[in-house]
């Protein structure tokens, strides 16, 4: 069964934000409008300009609704969010709504792993692989790459190759709870290690240092131990 990619062109940050900051005031069919008409200056194209409204919809107004809560949550915090934390949530929902977006993430940070350049040649291989090749698969990628370029998170060099920019850390409490939530999310994980949460390959643009004690006061999930040195983070089923 050939896998679904749905990520069909660059992302802006300011457009997530539009999105984001508009997303609790207005019915559907009032942000598709509010929406078009904001994207006409950077997409003249109509079907370009749909396909991304698509798109920021399902990230931030269109959510599954078992990330409603999530969404909630966020929406209530982002004025009082610096530039760096916005980017940070912007990341995590674009992991939960697109897994194309997640499964390059997971390739890319991998490679990062390793060595300091990826070839884009060598990751659009990888997802190839993964989704098929197909042109859709391979455009799709380097929506994805170009995206996160303009994000700021990658650069490119003139080998065709992209290196990372310097890690962002977050220290913010509540973006710390927002990861675990996201990753819960996306692995679709019941429960997951703490030592596997913290600098997760799918978060490898940003550093952060799990504040357990303070944590344990959030009760969307609740931590526990799995033998003797094991610590865990699990949902919390209310």
């Amino acid at each position: 069964m050939t896998k679904l990619v749905g990520f069909d062109q660059k992302v802006l940050l300011h457009h997530l934000d539009f999105t984001a900051n508009h997303t609790k005031k207005y019915s559907r069919k009032e942000m598709y409008d509010l929406l078009d008409g904001h994207l006409r200056n950077d997409i003249t194209g109509a079907k370009s300009r749909k396909n991304a409204i698509t798109m920021l919809m399902k990230i931030w107004y269109l959510v599954d609704d078992e990330m409603i809560p999530m969404q909630k949550k966020v929406l209530d915090i982002l004025p009082s969010l610096t530039k760096e934390e916005r980017l940070l949530v912007h990341w995590g929902m674009t992991l939960a709504a697109y897994p194309f977006f997640k499964d390059v993430a997971y390739e890319l940070g991998k490679i990062f792993q390793l060595q300091e350049e990826v070839s884009s040649l060598l990751i659009k291989q990888r997802i190839k692989e993964l989704y098929g090749d197909r042109r859709r698969v391979e455009v799709a990628t380097s929506a994805v790459l170009t995206s996160m370029k303009a994000w700021g998170v990658i650069f490119s060099e003139k080998n065709g190759s992209y290196r990372l920019n310097t890690k962002i850390y977050s220290g913010n409490l509540d973006m710390q709870a927002f990861i675990i939530q996201i990753l819960l999310q996306v692995l679709e994980n019941k429960y997951l290690q703490l030592d596997v949460v913290e600098n997760h390959i799918l978060f490898f643009p940003f550093s952060y240092e799990l504040n357990i004690l303070e944590l344990r006061q959030y009760s969307d999930f609740v931590f526990h131990r799995q033998g003797v040195d094991t610590l865990v983070v699990e949902r919390n089923i209310i």
